[in-house]
């Protein structure tokens, strides 16, 4: 009798054996070797714990992914990440693992099976976040199938803090904050070192009207961040609530706190700036010089500055005037100067915003093809200034 339960169990073991090889080779970045593993192991994808491995593989670290039907992965050295090849071209192993329906097939035998309805909810949900709405199916049925089969999982006790928080992120995209809130406080409470579902709460609290609980989770999530893009970015969001609560004193406090941990940011420093601006602060030159020196190039900076300064324009010309000489090597930035220049000029002194346009145009002649909109603009200020 013994001997009738011997291949059973044989079948077991191995499934173990090959899943903790395949975490090993996951831990030592060997992606394609982890997944080809388990392919070789159960290649028509009967087994569902090999299949939700296989899944975990492919979404985590693929290299391309086709619509999230195929993907390419590849084996790293220790020091490689996969978003070092991510979307670049190269040679890779590609791999057809269609996990929406592999997952619903082993669902009709395994009704019960709570890490199938969690791994299904899961690819959804990764699908939507890379293909928002060019993915097979749309956003709002990817919403249903991500809540449905969440939802289910929660029934079958199959409960995570990640669950709670794509279920909670879902619902703020589709403006339900209620639910949002309740999704996210339940995320926190079953792992409150999650930043993220901390920050969420902090927008869901926000859009509903309650500034206390919005301030209250944004400052909270500064600390539960380590990437500074994030934690710079939570204490972003708490500068604008400040602001939204007209604590013009901590609003400044915590837009330099963000500055502080993410220099350079383009939003904090616009923000930091006007504030600046509107108080006469000793740091606004200093700022204006950082701010301006971030995208010469780019056209936004130019009309960021302009509403900034709208009620003092000729501190702006000052700063154009005095940046000439050091762009005038630089066609772009030079013609940029000139013709936002122009503009500043074209109310007091048309004279000197013709010259300011003739200069911008010669600039841009050199840089630009004919038919690009800015000759047909410095054209319609030209007209302004006879």
């Amino acid at each position: 009798m013994l001997l009738l339960f011997l291949p059973l169990f044989s079948f077991s073991q191995n499934v173990e054996e090959t899943l903790t090889k395949s975490s090993k080779l996951v831990a030592e970045k060997k992606y394609n070797s982890a997944f080809e593993l388990l392919e070789k192991a159960d290649p028509k994808n009967d087994n569902a714990d090999i299949v939700l491995a296989k899944e975990n593989i492919v979404l985590g670290y693929f290299v391309t992914s086709i619509m999230h039907q195929m993907f390419a992965l590849k084996d790293l050295q220790p020091n490689e990440d996969v978003m070092d090849y991510r979307g670049k071209e190269g040679t890779y192993s590609m791999h057809v693992f269609r996990a929406d329906s592999l997952l619903n097939r082993l669902i009709k035998t395994q009704p019960n099976n709570n890490k199938l309805y969690v791994g299904l909810g899961n690819y959804y949900y990764e699908a939507f976040l890379h293909y928002n709405s060019n993915w097979i199916e749309t956003p709002e049925t990817l919403f249903r199938l991500i809540e449905e089969n969440y939802t289910k999982a929660i029934s079958l006790h199959q409960e995570g803090y990640m669950t709670y928080y794509e279920l909670g992120y879902i619902n703020l995209l589709q403006k339900k904050y209620t639910q949002a809130v309740d999704y996210f406080n339940k995320s926190i409470e079953l792992n409150d070192k999650y930043g993220n579902s901390t920050y969420n709460l902090a927008f869901a609290y926000l859009y509903q009207g309650d500034q206390t609980n919005a301030l209250k989770y944004a400052i909270k999530s500064i600390a539960l961040y380590d990437d500074k893009a994030y934690k710079g970015d939570a204490a972003r969001m708490s500068a604008e609530i400040y602001g939204k609560l007209n604590d013009s004193k901590n609003e400044i406090r915590y837009y330099e706190l963000s500055d502080k941990i993410d220099p350079q940011n383009y939003y904090t420093l616009k923000m930091l700036l006007a504030k600046y601006v509107n108080i006469n602060d000793l740091k606004e030159k200093e700022t204006l010089n950082t701010f301006y020196s971030l995208a010469p190039e780019n056209p936004t900076i130019y009309n960021d500055l302009t509403n900034i300064y709208a009620n003092k324009s000729a501190e702006l010309i000052i700063f154009y005037e005095n940046k000439l000489p050091q762009y005038n090597a630089n066609k772009k930035i030079y013609g940029n100067l000139n013709f936002y220049l122009a503009q500043l000029y074209i109310a007091s002194n048309k004279t000197k915003a013709k010259e300011c346009l003739l200069k911008a145009k010669s600039s841009f002649e050199g840089t630009f093809a004919k038919d690009n909109a800015v000759f047909k603009a410095i054209d319609t200020l030209m007209k302004q200034t006879d």
